[in-house]
C-alpha cells in the first residue's frame, strides 16, 4: 500500500469544505488536481470516499473512517518530522554513556546537567561501570551510544575524540620506601611488582599503562592480577606491589593502607568519548563539547 499523506489531507479538506471547488480554492490547487487525488486515494482504499449530493459531496462510510482517523495520522507524521529534525539538530533524542566514575566524578555531574539544559528534550542515561572491558563491551552490544574510557582502548571497532589529559599516580601501601615522597620517577620503581588486569588487556593497552619496557628498556615486573580498581587498591594496601593510575583516581579512592604519589616522567593518560559509529551524531558533539568544557581540554 502506498499511502500518500496529501491525498488524506486532501479529503479532509474536501470533507471539511463540503465542495471539491472551495477545497481546491483552500488548497491553492485547481479543481482537477484535488479530484485527481481523490481519486488516487480511492484506488488505495479501493472504494468510494466521498459521495455526491444536491447540497455538495459528502464522506461515503468508508469515507468517514478516513475522515474520523486521518486527523491524528497527519499530526503523528507532523510530531514524527518534528522530532526527527530536533534529534538530528542535537536538540532531542536519547544518549546512553558508559562511564567509569573514578575517571569522571569530578565532571559527569556538570556534563548531564548541561546537556539536559542545553536540550531539554535529550534524555540522557548514565551507566556505572568497573573496566575498559565493561564500557567496550557496552558499546559493542548495543547498550551504550558512547562510553567515557582511556587510550589506547585497544579496539578499533569505535570512533573517538579525546577530552581530557591527566597526569599519573602511584598507588603505595602507606609504609613503602616511596610513601613520603612528594613525587616519584620510572626509575625509582624499577623492579616494583605493578598489579592490575594485565592478563586480560590488550598488549597495545598494557605497555602503556605499565610502561612497558621502561625507558631504560628493562622489562616491569608484572604483579598480582586484578581486574577492578578496588581489587588492585586491596593488593597494594596488603603490600603485594604497587598500582599506577590516573591522577583522578586518587581523588575518589581514599584507604587508610594507601598512599598515593605523582609519577614525574610517564606520559599522561588521555580520556576520550568513544562511540558508536551509528550512534547519533549531534548528540555526540554536544556530548564531547561538554566533556571539554567541564573536563579541561587535552593537552
Amino acid at each position: 500500500m502506498d499511502l500518500n499523506l496529501r491525498l488524506v489531507h486532501a479529503l479532509l479538506t474536501v470533507a471539511e469544505e463540503g465542495s471539491i471547488t472551495k477545497a481546491a480554492a483552500r488548497m491553492h490547487l485547481t479543481q482537477q488536481a484535488v479530484s485527481g487525488q481523490i481519486q488516487q486515494l480511492e484506488k488505495v482504499v479501493g472504494t468510494t470516499l466521498l459521495l455526491r449530493t444536491a447540497q455538495g459531496v459528502v464522506p461515503s462510510p468508508a469515507g468517514h473512517e478516513v475522515v474520523q482517523r486521518g486527523p491524528a495520522l497527519l499530526a503523528a507524521a507532523r510530531a514524527m518530522v518534528s522530532e526527527a529534525r530536533l534529534v538530528g539538530e542535537g536538540r532531542s533524542g536519547r544518549l546512553r554513556i558508559a562511564f567509569k566514575a573514578q575517571s569522571t566524578a569530578h565532571f559527569m555531574p556538570n556534563v548531564v546537567a548541561a546537556l539536559e539544559k542545553e536540550a531539554p528534550g535529550i534524555e540522557v542515561d548514565v551507566m556505572s561501570v568497573s573496566t575498559l572491558a565493561d564500557e567496550l563491551d557496552a558499546l559493542a552490544d548495543g547498550r551504550a551510544d558512547a562510553a567515557l574510557l582511556w587510550l589506547p582502548a585497544g579496539d578499533d571497532r569505535f570512533a573517538a575524540a579525546e577530552v581530557l589529559a591527566e597526569g599519573r599516580v602511584v598507588a603505595l601501601p602507606p609504609d613503602h620506601r616511596l610513601a613520603d615522597r612528594d613525587a616519584v620517577t620510572l626509575a625509582d620503581l624499577a623492579q616494583e611488582p605493578v598489579v592490575g588486569p594485565h592478563p586480560v588487556m590488550p598488549p597495545d593497552v598494557v605497555r602503556f599503562w605499565y610502561v612497558d619496557p621502561r625507558p631504560d628498556g628493562s622489562p616491569v615486573v608484572y604483579g598480582a592480577p586484578a581486574h577492578t580498581p578496588e581489587e588492585c587498591l586491596q593488593l597494594v594496601a596488603a603490600g603485594r606491589g604497587i598500582w599506577i593510575a590516573p591522577a583522578s583516581t586518587a581523588g575518589y579512592f581514599t584507604h587508610p593502607r594507601l598512599a598515593w604519589v605523582p609519577l614525574t616522567d610517564a606520559d599522561p593518560f588521555r580520556l576520550a568519548v568513544a562511540w558508536r559509529r551509528e550512534s547519533p551524531p549531534a548528540l555526540l558533539t554536544c556530548l564531547v563539547r561538554n566533556c571539554r568544557r567541564w573536563a579541561g581540554e587535552p593537552g
